[in-house]
């Protein structure tokens, strides 16, 4: 008598083919979210480590260092040699201004603790490292100042105090991130394109608001900029942030006097899931989310403003 030989119908093949599939379907979200919480959790300790590297500054020149000196060079340049980074600080001519030849080979180097492992644009153009942490240039929206509410001001040579920062150190945001831009004023990216909504310039914090929410950020003819985060060596929109916006909201700028009296309105941004790290004073990071009050998330952003900041962050 034949033996019978075991096989599968046709039917239990295709069962097993969807039993497969649903388990794939459900397994793959959990992998995104595992990966982009190690993500999430890599860019928080870069953080952590460019507050380490404030504070061992602090400790070294009883000041923080200044946001953008009068030579344009940036406050990340003055951490280098606190975060294991001293051989490129030492290729730096600071005789010079940051935008200057003799610096394009500091300029080109690739900072990794400057990178955040979330951001989707990882290719850049040559010679552009990249840069995903900002300072905290505070709720000004006047642009080139070197006294700011912030932490960090532009074109000075003399950083703040601790004492300068009378709301607290665990109150006053120090460093946050933001996207890099997709480098083409010919695709929109609303999150890192820095629009020119044109127009009358904004004298205050909620009239910025108000016009920048009312341009268009799909129109291409409002497109500025889209080089966000491309240098870290020099002070400019690639290196600071204000608290004038929400988390991962629209950037703007009224370029018509730059040099003078012109304004931006530039916040932090992310691919994390639903808001930014935020790297306070104190050095402690902490995960904002984007309905964060804007009450809230302009206190945090000054540091002698005696707000007190909501529980909302």
């Amino acid at each position: 008598m034949p033996r019978r030989r075991c096989a599968f119908t046709l039917i239990e093949l295709l069962v097993v083919i969807a039993i497969i599939a649903i388990l794939m379907g459900l397994l793959l979200p959990a992998v995104q979210k595992v990966r982009e919480a190690a993500a999430r959790m890599k860019c928080s300790n870069n953080l952590k480590q460019i507050g380490l590297a404030v504070h061992n500054y602090y400790s070294s020149y009883n000041e923080l260092p200044p946001g953008v000196d009068t030579k344009r060079y940036a406050a990340q340049v003055f951490l280098l040699p606190y975060l294991e980074q001293d051989n490129i600080y030492k290729l730096i001519n600071f005789s010079v201004t940051a935008d200057n030849a003799a610096n394009n080979t500091a300029r080109a180097m690739v900072i990794p603790g400057f990178l955040c492992p979330s951001d989707p644009q990882s290719a850049m153009p040559a010679g552009w490292p990249g840069n995903n942490y900002l300072f905290n240039y505070g709720p000004d929206i006047w642009w080139q100042q070197p006294n700011t509410h912030g932490v960090f001001g532009m074109f000075t040579n003399r950083g703040v105090k601790l004492e300068g920062i009378s709301d607290g150190t665990s109150n006053t945001a120090c460093f946050s991130e933001r996207m890099k831009g997709d480098w083409s004023n010919a695709i929109v990216t609303p999150r890192t394109d820095l629009i020119n909504p044109r127009g009358t310039l904004p004298t205050t914090l909620d009239e910025a608001t108000t016009l920048c929410h009312a341009a268009d950020p799909t129109n291409l003819s409002y497109q500025w900029r889209s080089d966000c985060g491309g240098y870290w060596i020099q002070g400019n929109h690639w290196t600071l942030y204000q608290h004038a916006a929400l988390p991962n909201d629209r950037l703007c700028g009224w370029p018509s006097n730059f040099g003078g009296n012109n304004t931006m309105f530039s916040g932090p941004s992310s691919a994390h899931t639903n808001g930014v790290n935020l790297l306070m004073c104190d050095g402690s990071v902490h995960f904002v989310t984007n309905s964060v009050s804007l009450t809230t998330w302009r206190a945090l952003g000054t540091r002698d403003g005696g707000e007190t900041p909501g529980n909302d962050w």
